[in-house]
């Protein structure tokens, strides 16, 4: 996936990573008890929830006036 954000000033963020489907119970579980406005329309054991998680992100802030910072976890 890859993502570009601007912040209205002059910077903005750019992030690229793998995107990797956690199909474990356990993950959705936990994902929904955390959102409970979504726990009220979906559940772990259907096949409407979806979690993913990133891989190999890269990402960088840039701007027209500094060099990039760039990071990667």
């Amino acid at each position: 996936m890859e993502l570009s954000a601007f912040d209205g000033k002059g910077n903005w963020l750019r992030l690229s990573a793998t995107m990797v489907e956690d199909s474990r119970v356990e993950a959705k579980k936990a994902m929904l008890d955390d959102y409970p406005s979504l726990r009220a329309m979906y559940d772990e054991n259907d096949d409407n929830t979806a979690v993913w998680y990133m891989t190999n992100a890269k990402g960088s802030i840039c701007s027209f006036t500094a060099a990039p910072k760039e990071f990667c976890f």
